[in-house]
């Protein structure tokens, strides 16, 4: 007897013991499933943890640069406060938009920037359409590698000239020196070692990451400004657009080489200390790169874009 309730005894326990295996093995299960289920919520917000503004910052730089060639002539960048030129204005579209521009910035064809050969980078200019008398205030933010303009603008810029049309137009570039000098000093700033302290002092906000991918789809609206765009009209005469070639040796060069090049538009020529300059034109804007081109190809670097 002794015995059977020993035995009975060890099966009571025995059941106990599964009965308690089996609410255990399901509690763990289900806490895998919450642990799972925690572990990609967090890895989720580790995805988009948050950065601080002061990450999001790019520097940019100021920038001169030293004398350099585009097919053969030579451009010399210099801070000149009292620039003030006339030429021809083109625009840049959707191939350069987000490339990077020598400042360390990226560019964008929806933004009130220009493309310079000489002037210090960034600068503020005031460029006004002499076709029209519609100036706006741009800043250059770039260099150009065109031999035939004087400045090469954004698509947006051209379309607020009244330009985007014709391709080209002729234009009056005039920096605005405090407002450049201003900028500079900013600028120059930025490569301070202390900047980077000085931003990481300041309070900032959280900012996530955005699951987005980024796009290149440019809006060509006109919303796409942050600031206010302001247009301002003053009258301008009647210009037109002549080039220059200096240093010919004599008539019979001159000759020689416009029946070469086929160009058969007025010229006036200048006797110069024993050397000819000639003066072509008018020329229609939609010919002088072509001219101009052709004239470089054959050796002549002394050209000039001349708006009277």
């Amino acid at each position: 007897m002794k015995s059977l309730s020993s035995f009975i005894l060890v099966l009571l326990l025995l059941s106990c013991t599964l009965k308690n295996t089996a609410e255990i093995k399901t509690y763990i299960d289900e806490k895998k499933e919450d642990i799972v289920a925690k572990k990609e919520e967090v890895i989720k917000k580790i995805s988009k943890k948050p950065t601080s503004k002061k990450n999001k910052i790019q520097k940019r730089l100021y920038v001169l640069g030293d004398p350099y060639y585009i097919e053969g002539v030579q451009y010399v960048p210099l801070e000149n406060y009292k620039y003030s030129e006339k030429g021809l204005a083109t625009f840049y579209g959707k191939e350069l938009h987000n490339i990077n521009t020598v400042n360390n910035e990226k560019n964008k064809v929806t933004e009130l920037l220009g493309r310079h050969k000489t002037l210090p980078i960034p600068t503020i200019v005031k460029v006004t359409n002499l076709e029209n008398g519609i100036s706006l205030i741009i800043r250059i933010n770039d260099r150009h590698n065109d031999n035939t303009s004087l400045i090469q603008v954004s698509r947006k810029v051209a379309q607020l000239l009244k330009f985007y049309k014709n391709k080209t137009a002729l234009v009056k570039v005039e920096i605005q020196a405090d407002a450049s000098k201003q900028i500079k000093v900013v600028t120059e700033s930025m490569s301070d070692p202390l900047f980077d302290k000085t931003i990481e002092a300041a309070p900032t906000e959280n900012v996530f990451e955005s699951d987005l991918e980024d796009s290149d789809n440019i809006n060509s609206g006109d919303n796409d400004f942050e600031q206010p765009i302001e247009l301002s009209f003053e009258e301008v005469k009647e210009e037109k657009l002549y080039i220059k070639i200096t240093n010919f040796q004599s008539y019979e060069e001159i000759s020689k080489i416009l029946n070469e090049l086929k160009v058969y538009y007025e010229r006036t020529i200048e006797n110069n200390d024993n050397l000819f300059d000639v003066l072509i034109g008018p020329i229609e804007n939609e010919n002088a790169n072509k001219i101009v081109s052709s004239f470089i190809s054959k050796g002549y670097k002394n050209v000039e874009i001349i708006v009277k």
